[in-house]
């Protein structure tokens, strides 16, 4: 009996991939030599460790989350709509209100005032307009901007089901808990080489493993697991791998340009197929010996 090959580990460090799209968290690499699983072979594949920099931003424009869109409106009708694009970042929530505030009166043409602040108690902002010149009210476009495909409202805690007017002396809450990370408490490795063994909601297949972010941003996110999720593949032979780093909203991550590196592994198994396929010969072989034996009994006899 043929013995199994060694398993084979592969290291992928990210400056020798080829980017895709851009965004260095989609890589292509291309193997100096490839794996060949033999005939009676079949190739499990699985993450074996990762060492990823936190050095990704949970508020950015790959995100889709660092836009919000406003219109403001004076006591005779007379509006003023614009965008105002947060810096891409890691802030803590203090900072983030404040460079609101700051970018929402900096780009008011009728000198509106706000006042924006943080509840720790439920972890929910509340935005005031105070003043300005005829204010009757300001409407966040959480639902109708036309950046509302990027628009921050998850980050604050709000809803995108529709507008938010607020009336000049009056305040709003933010429909939920602010979410800082919004996404990113988790990075879902996506590869080319994944089994049929594993279906997640939407039916996808393409999901080596999901890795929790149990990190604060600038540190390493290390992973080493002892009983990794090991991935049958349907091919036998692997000359490059794909490999997407998403967050839970399925945006592609961007690692800016930091280096990180994966190791991951394939093991060979036993393909019980061809035993069967042998199995199968030896029986036909069997079975039409026994029939032209009767046969050629009957002829002579």
């Amino acid at each position: 009996m043929t013995s199994l090959q060694l398993p084979v580990e592969i290291i992928l460090d990210s400056p020798l991939g080829i980017t895709q799209n851009n965004i260095d968290g989609h890589k292509i690499f291309k193997l100096n030599n490839s794996i060949l699983a033999r005939r009676d072979e079949k190739i499990l594949f699985y993450l074996k460790k990762a060492f990823i920099p936190f050095s990704f931003y949970c508020i950015s424009d790959s995100q889709n989350n660092n836009k919000l869109d406003i219109t403001e409106t004076q006591t005779d009708g007379t509006v003023n709509t614009y965008s105002i694009t947060i810096s891409e970042g890691n802030p803590d929530i203090y900072n983030l209100l404040l460079e609101i505030k700051n970018l929402l009166e900096s780009n008011s043409t009728f000198n509106f005032k706000y006042d924006i602040t943080y509840n720790s108690s439920n972890n929910k902002i509340s935005i005031k307009l105070l003043s300005g010149d005829s204010a009757t009210k300001s409407t966040l476009l959480f639902n109708s901007g036309t950046n509302k495909s990027k628009s921050i409202n998850n980050v604050l805690g709000f809803l995108n089901n529709s507008d938010k007017d607020i009336l000049v002396n009056n305040t709003i809450s933010s429909d939920n808990q602010v979410d800082l990370a919004d996404g990113l408490d988790s990075i879902h490795i996506k590869s080319n080489l994944c089994g049929t063994n594993i279906r997640s909601i939407d039916d996808e297949s393409n999901e080596l493993l999901i890795i929790p972010i149990d990190k604060s941003p600038y540190s390493i996110i290390y992973f080493d697991d002892t009983k990794p999720f090991k991935h049958l593949l349907s091919i036998n032979v692997i000359t490059d791998i794909e490999i997407i780093l998403q967050d839970s909203n399925k945006n592609v991550i961007n690692m800016n340009n930091i280096p990180y590196t994966l190791i991951l592994e394939c093991e060979f198994i036993k393909d019980i197929r061809e035993d069967i396929v042998e199995v199968a010969e030896e029986f036909n072989y069997a079975n039409n010996l026994e029939k032209f034996n009767n046969l050629k009994n009957k002829i002579l006899f």
